[in-house]
């Protein structure tokens, strides 16, 4: 990949605009576009260049593409997921995902979030501080969800070849904020 474009957080947005489609890879390879079906049953996390050979992510992915391009051009960012808190063990493989990962950057003293792969919230926002942006983003995803609580915690990294139940027990594992 040619990155000697990409120099701002807003060439990383229009960039991933570009060249990443919602989609993820299942266990057998195939790929799924714009749908969740089986997602529960059959999705795996993908390595960075899975996502970069496919061109396609899911919120999970795009958060971790979205973290290396920033890293990149250093660009001081974190990666977050909330979601409705399920133990280790859930197993109801028919119920639809209520998770989704995003990245907050820090510059010149505020914070924005590099929004791609929810498609109603593309964009860049920014926030005052880091507590204004995770407030609006949880709220939107609890009221998205119900009111249901949305637990949030920040991660460094996404492994390659997690199962969603896998992926759930690794968020589940770390710092709740």
């Amino acid at each position: 990949m040619d990155w000697s474009s990409i120099k701002t957080p807003e060439d990383v947005y229009a960039w991933i605009d570009e060249n990443i489609r919602y989609g993820w890879l299942d266990r057998e390879g195939n790929q799924h576009i714009d749908e969740m079906k089986n997602f529960r049953k059959l999705y795996r996390t993908m390595s960075l260049e899975e996502i970069l050979g496919h061109k396609i992510g899911t919120c999970i992915e795009q958060a971790a593409l979205i973290h290396f391009l920033l890293n990149k051009i250093e660009i001081d960012n974190k990666m977050f997921c909330c979601r409705i808190y399920e133990p280790d063990d859930y197993g109801n493989l028919e119920e639809e995902e209520h998770m989704h990962c995003f990245v907050l950057f820090y510059r010149n003293g505020k914070v924005y979030h590099l929004e791609h792969p929810n498609h109603e919230k593309k964009g860049i926002y920014e926030y005052e501080t880091e507590k204004d942006a995770m407030k609006t983003i949880v709220d939107y995803y609890i009221e998205l969800r119900g009111g249901k609580e949305s637990p949030t915690v920040q991660f460094n990294e996404v492994p390659e070849g997690l199962s969603f139940k896998d992926f759930n027990a690794f968020i589940n594992n770390l710092e709740r904020m």
